[in-house]
């Protein structure tokens, strides 16, 4: 398969369930932020709002009188996934397709719902430091995803414009946002939403994981040695 990232000049990645495997543990710290709060919630309802910003998960969760308690509720949610980090690993294939597209002279932004601390803890770990051009963390927008701002930010950063970018996330909030950005979305089941629901949403390709696309990525590079 050929995908677009051979044909677009920046890629702006979404990082938690797309380079790093996140998901169990921002679930498992909802699920134990909420019942210690006594808010009844279920899995499914947990899944559903994956890849939103917390503010939204907060917003949806909580019933009205209890709104104005969502700050420190997300503020304790954050203790909780922190105290996670040190279990988190990549997914397969997540370094590698960084230093590719790097190699291949693409400008790479990261944009992620996670606060500044996190967001230094998953480069760190995707070893992407220096193969960071731009990035934008959750409290630089007013609205999280699935508004287009935090994309749209780090498109700016990138100085790249949005019809040269490509996103690549994991949920049907990366898509959502990316599209309302103007830009196309690789979309990976990651996340736990279904191909169809990301497809419907507007996404360009959608790969089963990270290491689908790199090999993706690679076998592109072939097919157009070729030409």
């Amino acid at each position: 398969m050929v995908t677009i990232l051979r044909a677009r000049r920046a890629v702006i990645f979404d990082i938690d369930g797309t380079l790093v495997d996140t998901r169990e543990a921002h679930l498992a710290s909802w699920t134990q932020v909420l019942a210690e709060s006594g808010i009844p919630a279920t899995r499914e309802q947990l899944e559903a709002l994956f890849g939103k910003h917390s503010d939204e998960w907060a917003r949806e969760l909580l019933p009205p009188e209890r709104q104005a308690e969502g700050p420190a509720i997300i503020a304790r949610k954050n203790d909780l996934f922190r105290a996670r980090l040190d279990d988190l690993q990549p997914f397969p294939g997540a370094r590698e397709l960084l230093r590719a597209l790097k190699d291949a002279g693409k400008l790479i932004a990261f944009a992620t719902g996670a606060t500044k601390d996190e967001l230094a803890h998953h480069l760190q770990l995707l070893e992407a430091e220096a193969l960071a051009d731009a990035s934008a963390y959750d409290r630089e927008v007013r609205r999280g995803k699935p508004a287009p701002d935090i994309y749209a930010l780090a498109g700016r950063r990138l100085g790249a414009p949005a019809s040269d970018t490509v996103a690549v996330g994991d949920s049907l909030y990366d898509v959502e946002s990316a599209r309302a950005a103007g830009m196309d979305c690789i979309a990976l089941l990651t996340g736990g939403f279904a191909e169809a629901t990301l497809q419907s949403a507007g996404a360009t390709e959608v790969y089963s994981a990270m290491a689908d696309l790199r090999e993706a990525f690679a076998d592109s590079a072939g097919w157009l040695g070729r030409m």
